[in-house]
């Protein structure tokens, strides 16, 4: 079971993934989300993703989201990542982001598997 299938109504997803910031960069980090920029986030708003939220442990990221969107998570993040400033958003974001060890390819953040959920 993916996390994105895991416990959801008809309409809404939860998202899970996880990443490391490289050392020594997580206040950098956290520093440009809390002057993120309008249009990334009504891009994010515009494909479905709701309720985002961002937790640190040290130079571990946690991401959380809903995604509400008809089409599969996927394809809305497609159409996220060629919408205007977000390219130039997400460059920004790897020049801190680390890939977790055994990541391939072009996946950056690891998708999380729920172990328990409590409504």
């Amino acid at each position: 079971m993916s996390s994105s299938d895991a416990h959801s109504n008809a309409h809404t997803k939860r998202i899970a993934m996880t990443l490391n910031i490289k050392p020594g960069q997580i206040q950098q980090y956290i520093d440009l989300h809390a002057h993120s920029r309008p249009q990334v986030r009504n891009a994010l708003h515009s494909v479905g993703i709701r309720n985002l939220s961002l937790w640190n442990w040290g130079d571990r990221l946690f991401y959380y989201a809903e995604y509400i969107g008809d089409e599969p998570f996927d394809q809305a993040m497609d159409r996220y990542s060629k919408m205007d400033g977000v390219s130039d958003w997400e460059q920004l974001m790897h020049k801190y982001q680390q890939k977790l060890p055994g990541s391939e390819g072009h996946v950056w953040w690891q998708p999380c598997q729920l172990v328990y959920y409590q409504a």
